[in-house]
């Protein structure tokens, strides 16, 4: 008996669980990964534009491979990089714990405590 009372109060929270996993943060795009934060049409315009002025009059030899995918994890062993001053002020501030890096040639969303890789804007930053 008592072990059926349990069963039956575990799967009452179930729904409960299930619905708190569906909301979403007010005032921000539509989710791509656990926080639900990826890079808005401004934002990608704002640094395809950038990284296009910086490439202007330049001969560029083959784009490099694409480093990184949305739901990826950054390694201990890769190196990213901060986003140049000019084009960080550009962009709207970030919530922490999140923050907007460059990883080879692609542009990437990151949560700095997971280190899991929200959003990514392959191949614009060479």
């Amino acid at each position: 008996m008592d072990r059926r009372r349990c069963l039956l109060h575990l799967l009452s929270l179930v729904p409960a669980a299930v619905l708190a996993g569906c909301a979403s943060p007010g005032g921000q795009p539509a989710a791509s990964a656990a926080s639900g934060l990826k890079f808005g049409d401004a934002e990608r315009k704002i640094i395809e534009d950038y990284y296009a002025r910086q490439r202007a009059g330049v001969m560029l030899g083959a784009k490099p491979a694409q480093r990184a995918k949305p739901g990826d994890k950054l390694d201990t062993g890769q190196r990213p990089a901060k986003l140049p001053t000019e084009l960080d002020k550009l962009l709207p501030t970030l919530a922490k714990p999140h923050t907007r890096l460059t990883l080879g040639a692609d542009v990437i969303l990151v949560n700095r405590d997971t280190l899991d890789i929200l959003d990514v804007i392959p191949q614009v930053a060479y």
